[in-house]
């Protein structure tokens, strides 16, 4: 049986009992100086006495030594049980883990020290709690545990009971929490593929069932497992054997549908204000952008459209899914078309094709949609990811459904090795050319680095330092349809949530650069304008739009983003 741990061994105790049996012999009579001088002197009798006490002591103190753990009452060797039980299986991930001990425990000694849970080697946090009841105690996990994996958890000897009494070993044991079903779908928007259900924790070998619903205009194919199809049918019920991770592909059922796009000008039916361009025929899915383009004396207001709000965003991206028919709105006193004042901004050459171009790789993760062409080099099509690639017939491009332009890699048929390689070349040169432009001479330092809020005039803007635009804030950038703007970055062009750049007065995003020595990182929400040329990384976070051309000498991330050719 387990030995408990005690405060005193019945031969500690009894050795300090005859100390003061000799004491008390002493002072009763100074003559007497030792235990057995006692006994010599006739005080045998007393001496017996006292020694069976001891005997009786002893015994009750070691008790714990010869417990059978069974029916415990308070001053016997502690002794715990828990809820998950050892080797539990399915356990909730929510389980606020409970230890019920056979007598009274001292609070103090309960704690996250004496009380430890674990997965693998990695401790889980959580808070160790009393009860109502002093033999009950909690561990509530600080967050959810995760699906089907096996967990450790340990009660130390620390732990006494009121009486300090330890347990007689640390108590280990086992559980496995209840595995998982996760669904997402293929493409991941629900408006451009379609609807799951039946996602949750289920107890292994249990029958789970989950269901697919597609959008109007598209059709379910399969479910997939790690790539593999399992399934050709929208309700799919299988057996639980540890965590499922699910994907629910969609296709199109129609083929395509036609954007249409009227212009008025002042209210009227007339192309008098400007013209409207990305109108025509679209395979169900596709993204595409529309663009508004005003004419010398006037001014786009914005799209509108049956049923929906005016949109100012130009040029406006659109997931097409269904018939669209718009109106481009213009009004008459607008910018007139004049002189360039500004930099002379360096030629892009081929990488002028692209509206996004790396050397190492493009990556995206949610609903992103892209105007243009996009390409790598010399990094292969490999570098390129969550987009979906479809490789054209000539083996030169390859499509995607969140491109409305072509997508080219330096492992692609001749002569896209060649043509993308030139364009890199291109893009280096420029960079190199807007970074050491002089002339307009350039102002130095505006804002110290922070330019939130600033209306910047045409020129050549330098910076030694981080370049940051402020959470909620604008920077204008106002000037005529011809004017340049060239903003040379030492460093970091940090672009805060929700920031935006405002164009007043006729100015164009194709007209403005921003050359960045470090890497470019535009927040969610961003509403950005203009070509960056960054020596390093661009980082696009969720929600950002950019009118713009992201060109990069290591890679470019998007994460459910928009990038507009300008």
């Amino acid at each position: 049986m387990p030995i408990c741990k005690v405060e005193m061994s019945a031969e500690l105790l009894s050795i300090n009992i005859i100390s003061i049996i000799n004491k008390y012999m002493n002072t009763k009579n100074p003559s007497v100086n030792s235990l057995a001088a006692c006994q010599s002197r006739g005080y045998f009798k007393v001496y017996n006495t006292i020694w069976s006490a001891i005997l009786l002591m002893a015994i009750f103190i070691s008790g714990c030594k010869k417990d059978d753990f069974e029916g415990e009452i308070t001053g016997l060797c502690p002794v715990v049980t828990t809820d998950p039980v050892n080797d539990a299986k399915d356990v909730a991930v929510n389980k606020v883990i409970t230890l019920t001990f056979n007598t009274v425990m001292k609070a103090s000694t309960i704690n996250a020290t004496t009380v430890t849970l674990k997965q693998g080697a990695t401790p889980v946090t959580g808070i160790v709690a009393p009860t109502a009841d002093d033999k009950i105690f909690t561990f509530t996990p600080s967050a959810d545990l995760l699906p089907y994996t096996v967990y450790t958890g340990t009660v130390s000897t620390g732990a006494q009971d009121t009486l300090k009494t330890a347990m007689a070993a640390d108590y280990v044991w086992t559980f496995t929490t209840v595995p998982r079903v996760t669904l997402t779908s293929n493409p991941i928007d629900p408006a451009i593929g379609g609807t799951t259900s039946g996602a949750g924790d289920f107890a292994q070998g249990s029958t789970a069932i989950v269901t697919a619903v597609p959008s109007p205009g598209y059709a379910f194919t399969n479910w997939t497992k790690a790539g593999v199809i399992v399934s050709a049918t929208s309700e799919y019920s299988f057996t639980m054997d540890g965590n499922v991770a699910l994907v629910a592909n969609f296709i199109p059922s129609i083929s395509s549908f036609n954007v249409n796009i009227s212009v008025f000008t002042n209210g009227i039916l007339s192309p008098l204000g400007g013209t409207a361009i990305g109108a025509g025929a679209y395979s169900s899915g596709s993204g595409i952008a529309v663009r508004a383009i005003p004419n010398s004396g006037y001014n786009f207001t914005g799209w509108s459209e049956v049923g929906n709000p005016t949109v100012t965003t130009n040029p406006l991206p659109l997931i097409i899914t269904a018939n669209r028919t718009l109106v481009a709105n213009f009004v008459s006193g607008g910018p007139i078309t004049g002189p360039a004042v500004g930099p002379l901004l360096p030629n892009l050459g081929g990488a002028a094709d692209f509206s996004i171009l790396t050397k190492a790789g493009i990556s995206t993760t949610g609903v992103t949609l892209i105007n243009g062409n996009i390409g790598v080099s010399p990094a292969a099509a490999t570098a390129i990811t969550g987009f979906g690639l479809i490789m054209d017939a000539s083996e030169t491009f390859s499509r995607s459904p969140i491109v409305t332009g072509r997508i080219y890699a330096s492992d692609y048929a001749a002569p896209t090795p060649s043509n993308t390689s030139v364009a890199i070349s291109n893009m280096e040169s420029a960079y190199t050319t807007a970074n050491g432009l002089t002339t307009p001479s350039p102002v130095n330092e505006t804002g110290a680095g922070n330019i939130s809020g600033l209306t910047l005039a045409p020129g050549l803007y330098k910076w030694s330092t981080n370049v940051l635009i402020d959470p909620n804030t604008t920077v204008t950038l106002s000037g005529g349809v011809n004017d340049t703007w060239v903003f040379q970055i030492a460093q970091d062009l940090i672009v805060n949530n929700s920031a935006r750049i405002v164009l007043s007065g006729g100015a164009q995003a194709k007209n403005i650069m921003w050359v960045v020595a470090g890497q470019a990182t535009l927040g969610t929400q961003a509403n950005f304008s203009g070509i960056i040329l960054s020596k390093t990384l661009i980082s696009l976070n969720n929600g950002t739009i950019v009118t713009g051309k992201l060109l990069a000498q290591t890679a470019v991330t998007l994460i459910g983003s928009t990038v507009i050719q300008p």
